[in-house]
């Protein structure tokens, strides 16, 4: 087949590749009805006129967290205007003003402009407007740790919660979603007053879990026969040992263009195996690098490079592109993302620290690169 018949070709095994998409959201939720139900209780004042509860959804990367707020809010639009929702990426939204502007386009169907527009009109526009409608506000905010690292964590959710002091039939609420367990002692310290949350907790999927959720979706996505439930097993197999869905669902799509890339019929193991060294074993991984600098990629790498690397080395490698107060916060980040460890050691006199990645060195390495190229 010449590259013309190639890109003209309808030939196919997927029967709706939207279904691995990380953003897909699925028509049944499965395995988190006592969550779901937790959360349904504790927004449901909000559409009675009252304030919702501020919530605190915690649980590992790939456990379903977005994806059930996701759900919810997409229920509580189809069941009452009472209550404005709004989902927040705060790993791209995590300015005062960038957030505002998502729930100004939740409310009018647009953002903004960027420039000319101060933060405090947009602001005095949206709760004027609920005021008006008699409808409460609730935003996640999805991955607030990032919120903390940029510094405006405090300023977004002081105003998001302390809106009525201005705006009196105005009744708003938070829930910050955390994968990072740790950042629940830096969300008491710095906002206890003002957020006082009830907690909702996402645990790892089951290996059982894990297998059905990825058979339904296999079964959505590809067309009947592409994938065998013994090779589905598997994938859930590897997936519950990275403890990540995303890892999963990465494998079932990348395995199915391996196969069709190599015009079969059906996936098959080797296809399974290839895509997992080439991607699905990544996915955690890259997720976290994503969203770093490059300075601190760039520190990343030096630690890759040489595990065991001293700070002081480290700093005349990376001394071009990061000061000291930016190199230490830096280090600080990557340490937080669980992406290095470090420990002291004596030298001569003295103390000093040295560095290794958390993951395969390799590993790093392969994904900076990766992102190096884009």
């Amino acid at each position: 087949m010449d590259i013309k018949d190639m890109l003209m070709s309808d030939e196919t095994l997927f029967r709706d590749e939207e279904v691995f998409d990380p953003n897909y959201l699925p028509e049944e939720l499965l395995f988190r009805d006592k969550e779901l139900q937790s959360l349904v209780a504790l927004i449901k004042p909000g559409l009675r006129g009252g304030k919702p509860h501020n919530t605190l959804v915690i649980g590992p990367p790939g456990t379903g967290k977005t994806t059930t707020i996701h759900f919810l809010f997409d229920e509580v639009e189809k069941a009452s205007d009472k209550m404005v929702t709004v989902h927040v990426n705060c790993k791209l939204l995590n300015t005062k003003f960038s957030v505002v502007s998502e729930i100004h386009k939740r409310i009018y169907g647009f953002r903004p402009p960027d420039t000319g527009v101060p933060y405090t009109s947009i602001y005095d526009k949206i709760m004027t407007n609920l005021g008006r409608k008699g409808q409460s506000l609730l935003v996640a905010l999805d991955d607030v740790d990032f919120l903390f690292e940029e510094k405006y964590a405090n300023d977004i959710m002081y105003d998001i919660l302390r809106a009525y002091e201005h705006f009196p039939n105005v009744r708003t609420g938070i829930v910050a979603i955390l994968s990072k367990e740790d950042f629940r002692e830096v969300l008491a310290t710095k906002l206890y007053s003002i957020f006082m949350p009830q907690e909702v907790i996402f645990p790892p999927y089951s290996m059982s879990e894990t297998y059905e959720i990825l058979r339904m979706r296999a079964h959505a996505g590809f067309f009947p026969g592409v994938i065998s439930d013994e090779l589905v097993e598997h994938i859930a197999e590897y997936t519950t040992r990275h403890g990540d869905l995303r890892v999963g669902i990465s494998l079932l799509s990348s395995s199915g263009l391996i196969a069709e890339s190599k015009a079969k019929r059906k996936i098959e193991l080797e296809d399974i195996e290839a895509a997992y060294e080439k991607k699905a074993r990544f996915v955690t991984l890259e997720e976290k690098l994503s969203v770093l600098s490059e300075g601190e990629l760039k520190l990343l790498k030096e630690i890759a490079l040489d595990g065991g690397i001293r700070s002081g080395k480290l700093y005349d490698k990376v001394g071009n592109c990061l000061n000291k107060k930016t190199f230490s916060q830096a280090l600080n980040k990557l340490e937080t993302y669980g992406l290095i460890d470090s420990k002291f050691i004596t030298v001569g006199r003295g103390r000093s620290r040295s560095f290794y990645t958390r993951s395969p060195e390799e590993d790093v390495l392969l994904v900076i690169d990766d992102i190096a190229k884009r």
